[in-house]
């Protein structure tokens, strides 16, 4: 991508061969390319890479000393309301960040902890200032999140997001991996990237806590004709000339990480998705004003990614719409009316591989089931029902899969997996989907009326309202027949 962009600038071939460190025949093998034919990175696991849009890739901007504040670190530190943060990890299913659990379907605390910010400390809101005005950032539904280290034990494990991030690090010096590199991060030095992989090991001779200010935002139109194709050094210089870059006016960022939810690490619940019916807006920000009102512009994105009442996309919204702290304290953003909400139907289906693949596929087709959620704690290893066969045949027959097995023994059995973190995660994240799309639940036994199976107790915590809202379940019978709606319980009843 440096090579074509730079061509496009007017360089020749030798130039951008010096300016990217390659040879001229690398140069000439791809300067002609377009962007969007290039292959991924390798890397067979890693869906960032393979779905992130050509405008999360850029290279790093790292400014030393960006504050001359130096108690910046100390007020963080007392004034900012921390809560533990959990260890999150990829879904295979999705490739989504999701919640991390143990044998017992606990969520696991990661050491760290976290705050989200939604304005109020004077101290604070003067560096935001500064970091959206000087690194041009103007996308109005940018996320502001912190990270607290208090000492070099607690650390990150590597990742990556296909969005673009700014961070500001405070306190002890630590080391930031980027792409394998190490890259020491003191007090008040800034880091722009974007699709790297990043984290922050432990260095057990560290005493002192550090805090990670980041920005989580999209670039605009400008970004994108100023990102830097090479490193921006410690020094401040530039090793490679900035040049223009041709954005495409219907570039899309939707990669991903399009719905990750940064307050996902305090353990909250998912927020259940706006149904849609026109094209995605998930597309890079346009500033509404022009080049002359540019500061203009950075003060009004900054104003609004503090204001909780601002509608966000679902890249950076909380779990649970708003996230409301103990206190009401201002490092956490504020309550917001809820919104009336409708009351999805969704389904249950056996499927222990004793009936035949074309009937199980036909049932859900009757009922226009286009997700289906396997559940089934001890599936078939063998036939067309064992898990990888049917997720292979589901895609083929353009039915979504996820497999979440609930029911280990560890957690309780069925029912008590069903009602630990992890089950009451798996269900809320099902009723989330089911909100925009009709959606099944796989268990392995064929009647639900079983009793302490899968289906029927799934049913019941739908239709009891035990996640905070009520859904209609329909069971499906084996043989294609009508289905069976679970009876609500009545009022008052146990």
């Amino acid at each position: 991508m440096k090579a074509i962009q730079l061509r496009e600038k007017g360089l020749s071939k030798t130039e951008i061969a010096e300016k990217i460190g390659r040879s001229e025949h690398f140069v000439k093998r791809w300067w002609r390319e377009h962007p969007a034919m290039l292959e991924r990175p390798a890397g067979a696991n890693d869906v960032v890479l393979k779905r992130a849009s050509l405008s999360s890739f850029r290279d790093l901007d790292i400014r030393r000393g960006f504050l001359d504040d130096d108690t910046v670190y100390d007020t963080l530190l007392e004034k900012v309301q921390w809560r533990p943060a959990k260890v999150v990890a990829r879904d295979r299913n999705t490739g989504e960040l999701a919640l991390r659990y143990d044998e017992r379907g606990r969520s696991i605390n990661a050491g760290r902890q976290v705050a989200d910010y939604a304005g109020g400390l004077d101290v604070l809101d003067k560096v935001l200032q500064k970091a959206f005005s000087e690194m041009d950032i103007r996308d109005p539904q940018a996320r502001i999140f912190m990270n607290y280290y208090a000492n070099g034990q607690e650390r990150v494990g590597v990742h990556r997001h296909d969005f673009w991030t700014c961070l500001i690090s405070f306190g002890a010096p630590r080391i930031l991996t980027m792409d394998g590199r190490p890259i020491l991060m003191r007090d008040r030095d800034l880091v722009v990237f974007g699709t790297q992989n990043h984290g922050v090991p432990q260095m057990p001779d560290t005493s002192g806590g550090r805090i990670s200010l980041v920005i989580f935002f999209y670039p605009d139109a400008d970004n994108l004709e100023r990102r830097q194709w090479q490193t921006i050094a410690a020094d401040n210089e530039e090793e490679g000339a900035e040049g223009k870059v041709v954005p495409s006016d219907n570039f899309e960022v939707r990669g991903v990480d399009h719905g990750f939810q940064p307050t996902l690490l305090f353990g909250e619940a998912v927020s259940r998705p706006k149904k849609t019916t026109g094209p995605q807006s998930e597309v890079f920000f346009r500033p509404s004003c022009g080049s002359a009102d540019e500061c203009c512009c950075e003060e009004s994105a900054l104003s609004k990614a503090l204001d909780p009442g601002v509608e966000r996309r679902g890249l950076f919204k909380s779990p649970n719409s708003q996230l409301n702290f103990a206190d009401g304290g201002s490092s956490g953003s504020r309550a917001a009316p809820t919104p009336a909400v409708t009351v999805p139907t969704v389904f249950t289906v056996g499927c222990d591989g004793s009936q035949e693949e074309r009937q199980f596929f036909a049932t859900l087709q009757k009922h226009g089931v286009a997700s289906i959620w396997d559940l089934r704690g001890r599936p078939p290893r063998d036939g067309w029902a064992e898990p990888e066969t049917l997720r292979r045949t589901c895609a083929i027959r353009a039915v979504k899969y996820r497999h979440y097995p609930i029911g280990r023994r560890e957690a309780g059995g069925i029912a008590g997996h069903i009602e630990a973190e992890e089950g009451h995660d798996v269900f809320k994240r099902f009723l989330a989907v089911a909100d925009a799309e009709v959606a099944a639940i796989v268990g392995a036994e064929m009647s639900w009326r079983q009793p302490e199976g899968l289906r029927g107790l799934a049913a019941e915590l739908l239709v009891g309202g035990g996640l905070g809202l009520r859904a209609r379940v329909l069971h499906l019978p084996p043989d294609g027949g009508e289905a069976e709606e679970h009876p609500r319980r009545a009022a008052g009843a146990p």
